[in-house]
Order: C-alpha cells, then sequence, then structure tokens
C-alpha cells in the first residue's frame, strides 16, 4: 500500500471535518420561530427644567401648574383700544392650543409706565408679592428695575417655556436672562410731512426758516424733550454727557430751532389733530404713528437720521416673587410668537390696516415676511426696519440713566435760554 505524503493526510483529515460538519448541519432539529425573547423598554417621559419654579417637569406637571395659577396679571400699554378685543383674547387661546387650559388674563394697560414701576419697586422693598406677574413698557424702566434686583432671571434661550426665543433676530435678546426687547420699531424720531417738507434729513434741519411756526416739539421737563435733545446731540456730532458740549446742543436748540416750534406738547391726540390739519411739518415723537398716519391718507413718514436715534424699545420682564411664574413665562414665549405679532388666529386685525399697524412692530426674524397680510408687502420697508439688520444702523441705545437724572437740568437751561415762562 501505498504511503500518503504529510499533505495528503491533512487534506483527508480536512475533508472528513468538512463531512461531519455538513451531516450535522442536515440532521439537527431547526428551531421554530417564535416571538422576540427580549423585552420591551419602557417609554422615556421627556423632562424639562423650569426656571422660577427651580425643579423638573414634565409636559403633564407644566399643565397642571398652569391649571393651579389659573390666572395671569400683565402690565402693560392700552394699544388703541386693542387690549379687550385682541390681545387678551389672543394669549388665552395661545395658551389654550399649547397647553389645553382656560385662563384668565388681566390686562393692566396704561400710557404712564411710573405708576408700573413704582408699585412694582414698592412691593419688593416692602417683601410682599409683586403686582403684576409680567412687565412690558419703555426700556428705562427696565433698567431701573434690573439696577434694584427686581427681576427673574428667567428669560434666556434654552428655557423649555420659551422655545420661540430660538426663532428671534439676536437684537431682540440682548438683555437675556433679565428681559426681552419686544419691538423693532418705536423709537424717538421725526414725523416729516413729506409734501411740505420732505427735505428734512435730521435734526438739525428743524432750525431751517422754512419751518418757522411748524415744528412740533415735547414739552420741556419730559423724558420726550430730553431725548428729543438727545438726538440733536448726535445730528450735530455731540456727546451728550460732555456737559461742555451739551450746553452746545441747547443752545442751538433754544436760539435756531424754538423760534419755528408751533407747539410743545405730549398729548397724542393733539399731535395727530396738527398732522392731520397740515399744520405741523415735522413733530419729534414716536415712529409708530408714521405708519398709522400713512394708511389714513396723510403724507407722513418716519425719518431715519443716519447718525441714528435714541431708541426707547418696549422690553419685557418678570418681576421678582411673581405670583403666577409658569403663566408669566408663558406670555414671554407669547410675546415672542408669530400667532401674537402676526394675528394668525384673528384674521380680522390682519386686514384692517390701522388695527394691525397698531399691534404689528416687528417681523422677529426676516424670514417670517411672507406671513405679512398682502397689503403691506410693498410698503413695509418704509414703514418698518427691514431687513432687521437696519435696526443697528438706526438705533442708538443711550445710558437712560444718564437721560433721566439730567431731564431737568437740560430742560430749566433750554427754557431760560428760550425765554420760555
Amino acid at each position: 500500500m501505498k504511503a500518503f505524503t504529510k499533505l495528503e493526510a491533512i487534506l483527508i483529515i480536512l475533508l472528513v471535518i468538512i463531512g461531519v460538519v455538513a451531516v450535522y448541519g442536515w440532521i439537527r432539529p431547526i428551531q421554530a420561530p417564535g416571538a422576540p425573547t427580549t423585552t420591551t423598554p419602557t417609554p422615556v417621559r421627556e423632562l424639562y427644567f423650569v426656571p422660577i419654579l427651580n425643579k423638573w417637569m414634565t409636559y403633564d406637571d407644566i399643565v397642571n401648574e398652569i391649571k393651579k395659577e389659573g390666572k395671569i396679571v400683565v402690565a402693560d400699554w392700552t394699544y388703541g383700544g386693542l387690549v379687550e378685543t385682541y390681545h387678551v383674547p389672543a394669549f388665552k387661546e395661545y395658551v389654550k392650543k399649547k397647553y389645553g387650559v382656560e385662563i384668565e388674563v388681566t390686562w393692566i394697560g396704561t400710557q404712564e409706565p411710573e405708576t408700573i414701576i413704582s408699585a412694582v419697586l414698592m412691593s419688593l422693598s416692602a417683601g410682599t408679592p409683586p403686582p403684576y406677574d409680567v412687565v412690558a413698557i419703555e426700556a428705562p424702566y427696565f433698567f431701573r428695575a434690573l439696577k434694584a434686583g427686581a427681576l427673574e432671571p428667567a428669560i434666556y434661550l434654552g428655557n423649555p417655556l420659551m422655545k420661540n426665543l430660538e426663532y428671534v433676530n439676536s437684537f431682540f435678546l440682548q438683555h437675556q436672562p433679565y428681559g426681552v426687547i419686544f419691538q423693532a420699531l418705536d423709537t424717538a424720531g421725526l414725523l416729516v410731512n413729506t409734501e411740505k417738507a420732505g427735505w428734512v434729513k435730521d435734526y438739525r434741519d428743524l432750525a431751517d426758516p422754512r419751518l418757522k411756526g411748524h415744528v412740533l416739539l415735547p414739552t420741556p421737563g419730559t423724558v420726550h424733550f430730553a431725548n428729543f435733545l438727545v438726538n440733536l446731540a448726535f445730528a450735530m456730532g455731540k456727546d451728550y454727557k460732555n456737559p461742555a458740549e451739551m450746553r452746545e446742543v441747547i443752545e442751538f436748540a433754544a436760539t435756531k430751532i424754538h423760534p419755528n416750534t408751533l407747539r410743545y406738547t405730549v398729548s397724542e391726540a393733539e399731535i395727530m389733530e396738527l398732522l392731520e390739519r397740515g399744520e405741523a411739518w415735522v413733530v419729534a415723537w414716536w415712529w409708530y404713528l408714521a405708519p398709522i398716519e400713512a394708511v389714513k391718507g396723510y403724507p407722513i413718514t418716519r425719518v431715519a437720521q443716519p447718525q441714528g436715534s435714541v431708541f426707547v424699545p418696549g422690553i419685557a420682564w418678570i418681576p421678582k416673587n411673581a405670583q403666577h411664574p409658569v403663566l408669566a413665562q408663558i406670555f414671554i414665549d407669547f410675546l415672542m410668537s408669530i400667532d401674537f405679532w402676526f394675528a394668525l388666529d384673528f384674521p380680522q386685525y390682519r386686514e384692517s390696516k390701522e388695527d394691525f399697524l397698531m399691534l404689528h412692530q416687528n417681523l422677529l426674524n426676516d424670514t417670517n415676511f411672507e406671513l405679512l397680510p398682502d397689503w403691506i408687502k410693498p410698503i413695509y420697508a418704509n414703514i418698518y426696519p427691514y431687513p432687521l439688520d437696519k435696526m443697528k444702523e438706526w438705533y442708538v441705545i443711550p445710558d437712560y440713566s444718564y437721560i433721566e437724572a439730567h431731564t431737568e437740568e437740560w430742560s430749566k437751561l433750554y427754557t431760560q435760554l428760550a425765554g420760555i415762562t
């Protein structure tokens, strides 16, 4: 018998092993398919960290807290009578749609924000809860409350109750976590009758003799008058914090602009009447009035002087120890929502030109342009800063505390130099 070589022996052994494996695979029993033996994981509950309450909560926890609070008190402006017909119903609808809860809303509308800030600071001093859950008024009062330590640090990107902050221009968020700017229009600026004085480009032009008897200025002694002087300082290239330079500004206003002045007033009804009668050609007032007059058919526009104008926006904030803190945070979310600014659930206010211009004061971000009513799109950039980066060109955020501290001093010097008794 022939002897196998070493290589042949190895090959024979491998063939035997392969044969055994093949036979085993053919005869071994096959397990019938059945239900998987792994267990189904328990659904994960999403948790949200809610500021002010300082705890983690589920959606259901938040809903229950809203039911527990049941109501909210908001201190804001009057919005020309739209509060009861639009603002309050719109917030109720927002909460109902998002959380399925009916709530009560008390809206303290006023054009005298001094009473609001005084009440907040008094309650803080007394150690009692504030009378309001949210305050949405002019910027100077926000900074006064901030300095007094009267604000809850809850308004910031990442707050789960304020998701809308993620979708707004960063300009509005510069004061987080204490407050949010909720306007992009209203500033102390020039309103001009384009048919009578279309050549006016900045505050220095108010000294032009062609305007004699046709300039409306705010009443001396008011913050509105102080804003007029600061805007004139910007136009003249002067530093309003430099006493010597500010004296030059006040002397210019008293000797060059005062002779052209028709009247000093802070009555908006009077301002509108004089504009509509064609007696006031240039007014140092709030810009939001310009588009309202324009849609009524009057040739009134706002003028953005290239040196910038004092920006006095509304800033919304939550007083420390607010009694309804969850709804307060949700209100801020509502205030920065397209639902609110575009009246999405209230079409009648989208088509009423005067009403829409009264309530709409920003896009939140440029991509929301398409949400506007069709009638305003062609003229939108003539009324509002669009694109929103124009805010950085048009507006100057001044030292409000400094202006407030010097308003009386500046006004006394002005009346003295102008010979006003």
